[in-house]
């Protein structure tokens, strides 16, 4: 019965508890399992404080003791304390990490059950957390405090004596060597880990002069952020632009791994068949404590003969696709149309003239110019986006909306079909003396750059980030 009692307290104070850690690689406040101030009596003598440091304790544990610069290593911090106390511990500190990156994992708090010296006791996970040290030496694993408040037996009185205990794990250290230098290629970046690299282009035959796009994908598990746009030795006769690239983890297992994609356009100059060599990446593969090189297989481009206007206009005809350059063609038809209304209207009027005045020589009418076509742009209803966008609870989701939103407003600014953030921004302070709002839509990039990408899920304001994101797209298509 006393079991079941314990077991059902500890339940109550885990639903009690905040269950979302912040992660972030210097100090961040780790949630209480209890949030409550008590009233306590005097520090416990130390023979009692001996014995109640047997009862609860820290620990943290870790899956090596031994690694290589870039490898991870897992650091998981557990609370134990014996199920013959009547306490309600709170996480008041985390640990501290220097000379390493710092990735959280998701974890079920607990409480699960031990056996310690034929003593049952409940263990509570407070922390687990990827390091990726960045040099060699010792890698400090920190100390993660615990403030554990008990009520023990009296033997003066039947109230119980009420004590606030602090505890922490003693220190802990994983040794970090560097990476051998024995066969390590000259092109090594320093990324470790273990994985695979694909490529393909999104059509393999395309006309002189139309976007194709080049996607690498980078899969597997290791220090993913450090993962830069491999070297591509593009052929002649095709042009590259700066690209973009996005990452996606699962942070519900250890090693912490996923992909890191870069999309990159080109065009194509010239007719003719061109072949995308192989692209390699170099990696120290920490499961074979060797250096290893992958490739991609070799991509064909078959580049035709340029779209004639006439060729574009079917083919945006054949796909269904209703887009400016056939709103343009509509615009000139109509042009046209209402200046041969206007050629023919005056003609008719020049022979009423001409039969009135019959001793008159008809003068040779003037024509005037046909009227010139005016680009028609059409505008992207953002109030309809910005509606879809409110409702989203997801944090990925809401970031993902916010920046296509973002790019398309500062696209129809500079009158630009692009989605590179780099490359809009620099249009937008070309062709605008607005320097204010040129620095908030990129703070404003910046910002969700951070919590898109951010290798866990921070805390974000979705209103703050929605008005914000309104008001610029109110100001940007008013300059238009």
């Amino acid at each position: 019965m006393h079991l079941i009692k314990r077991y059902i307290l500890y339940v109550l104070l885990i639903v009690c508890s905040v269950n979302k850690i912040t992660a972030q690689q210097q100090s961040t406040s780790l949630p209480s399992l209890v949030e409550s101030q008590h009233n306590t009596d005097a520090t416990p003598d130390e023979a009692t404080l001996a014995y109640l440091k047997q009862k609860m304790f820290v620990k943290v544990f870790t899956n090596k003791n031994r690694i290589y610069v870039g490898e991870p290593v897992l650091a998981t911090y557990k609370f134990y304390v014996t199920l013959q106390i009547s306490d309600q511990p709170s996480v008041t500190r985390q640990p501290e990490f220097s000379g390493c990156s710092v990735q959280e994992i998701n974890f079920n708090q607990g409480p699960e059950f031990e056996t310690i010296n034929k003593e049952q006791y409940a263990v509570y996970t407070i922390r687990k957390v990827q390091l990726t040290p960045l040099q060699p030496g010792k890698l400090s694993l920190g100390r993660a405090y615990v403030n554990n408040f008990i009520q023990v037996e009296n033997a003066n009185s039947i109230i119980p004596r009420k004590y606030n205990i602090e505890l922490c794990n003693t220190d802990m250290s994983v040794d970090v060597e560097a990476l051998p230098e024995s066969n390590k290629p000259k092109n090594f970046n320093g990324i470790t880990g273990n994985f695979s690299i694909t490529a393909s282009v999104d059509n393999n035959t395309i006309p002189v002069g139309e976007n194709g796009q080049l996607n690498i994908t980078i899969n597997g598990s290791g220090n993913l952020d450090a993962i830069n746009l491999p070297v591509i030795e593009w052929p002649a006769g095709i042009e590259h632009f700066d690209g973009t690239d996005s990452q996606h983890i699962n942070q519900n297992s250890f090693p912490i791994n996923g992909d890191k994609i870069f999309e990159i356009p080109y065009v194509g100059k010239n007719e003719g068949i061109v072949i995308i060599p192989p692209i390699q990446f170099i990696y120290f593969n920490t499961d074979t404590k060797k250096y290893e090189t992958i490739a991609t297989t070799e991509i064909p481009l078959t580049f035709t003969k340029a779209l004639s206007k006439k060729d574009i206009i079917a083919q945006f005809d054949h796909n269904n696709n209703v887009s400016n350059y056939k709103y343009l063609w509509i615009v000139a038809a109509i042009a046209l149309l209402v200046a041969c209304i206007g050629i023919i209207t005056y003609k008719k009027s020049k022979k009423n003239v001409v039969k009135k005045k019959v001793a008159a020589t008809p003068a040779v009418p003037v024509m005037s110019s046909v009227p010139p076509v005016y680009k028609l742009k059409l505008r992207t209803d953002f109030s309809r986006l910005l509606e879809h966008l409110k409702p989203i609870n997801d944090h990925k989701q809401f970031f993902a909306k916010a920046k296509e939103i973002l790019i398309i407003a500062v696209a129809e600014r500079v009158d630009l079909d692009q989605n590179s953030e780099e490359v809009l921004l620099n249009a937008l302070q070309q062709r605008t003396y607005n320097a204010p709002v040129c620095k908030r839509v990129e703070t404003l990039f910046d910002a969700i750059n951070m919590h898109l990408y951010a290798p866990y899920e921070t805390n974000a304001d979705f209103n703050y980030f929605y008005d914000e994101l309104k008001n610029l797209v109110e100001i940007l298509q008013s300059e238009t």
